[in-house]
């Protein structure tokens, strides 16, 4: 996920608070891959798939923006190009509204 991490560097200092979230692999697993393939991105373990269910999340990767009020503004089904324009507007805009 070069592009998602990329995008986290470019928008951590601006507020941005990311997560990745797996609903498949046991922690053990998750170690395993982390030591081969270190990342900055945090991820929450949801071993029993209950916010995956809640978030509708059939799909894997499934990216969610929430805004300051945890409110879900954008969903990306499958890979996305965190890079891109259509990524990058949302993020400024979300990261510039008022609180």
């Amino acid at each position: 996920m070069p592009s998602l991490e990329k995008f986290y560097g470019q928008y951590e200092s601006k507020g941005l608070v990311l997560f990745r979230m797996n609903t498949k692999e046991s922690r053990e697993s998750i170690h395993k891959f982390l030591g081969k393939n270190a990342s900055p991105l945090p991820i929450l373990l949801d071993e029993k798939n209950k916010v995956g269910k809640l978030l509708g999340v059939w799909v894997h990767p499934t990216s969610y923006l929430v805004d300051s009020k945890g409110m879900l503004r954008y969903r990306a089904v499958g890979v996305a190009d965190w890079t891109g324009i259509e990524a990058v507007s949302i993020a400024d805009r979300l990261l510039g509204e008022k609180q």
